[in-house]
């Protein structure tokens, strides 16, 4: 999956390229950990169109798998969901969960993903 970096309010963060991969296992998830780290930067926005739709079956694990290595590189993530299936099954409850925590943020749109992953009072915990 590509990314690009980009720039704004003098923040900088990683973010997926639409249509050039999905997340679709524990080592996509420590490549994008490694963009983060390459840029100097724990900001991380990424794509509904990258995320495949086993991202929402939490049978899968692989939300979880994803969101534990994040954490455990302290990289802030704010995720543009497919609002089909995150309405479905047990993803809402997991979303709801999740959205009251720091680090990682389910959002319907990219201009929601946007606001939260700008927010002031983000602590950023590399090269800030």
């Amino acid at each position: 999956m590509e990314t690009i970096i980009k720039h704004k309010a003098g923040k900088t963060w990683i973010e997926t390229v639409p249509g050039t991969g999905m997340l679709a296992n524990e080592n996509d998830a420590l490549d994008l950990v490694g963009q983060c780290g390459e840029n100097d930067t724990p900001l991380l926005l990424i794509q509904s169109e990258n995320l495949p739709d086993a991202f929402y079956n939490l049978h899968t694990g692989l939300a979880g798998s994803a969101l534990l290595i994040f954490s455990n590189y302290r990289i802030i993530v704010a995720a543009v969901v497919n609002p089909r299936l995150a309405n479905a099954g047990k993803f809402l409850e997991f979303a709801l969960e999740i959205n009251r925590g720091r680090e990682f943020h389910v959002c319907p749109d990219y201009e929601t993903a946007m606001q939260w992953l700008l927010r002031d009072e983000l602590i950023q915990f590399s090269g800030g």
